[in-house]
């Protein structure tokens, strides 16, 4: 049982994984994937646009 929830966490949850899955199985969007899923290039990319990151090294 999970009882704290970090704001990051709760902010991804509003994201239906299932309906996210279905998308990218309709655009073939992991075709040429060769290291990060779908799924986790999102949530990199929602965390540095939270963090308001300047780069991807950061």
């Amino acid at each position: 049982m999970v009882r704290h929830s970090s704001l990051f966490s709760q902010i991804v949850g509003f994201f239906d994984r299932n309906q996210f899955a279905r998308l990218v199985s309709k655009h073939d969007a992991e075709r040429n994937s060769k290291g990060f899923k779908c799924w986790d290039h999102f949530v990199s990319m929602l965390f540095c646009q939270i963090a308001q990151a300047k780069s991807l090294r950061e």
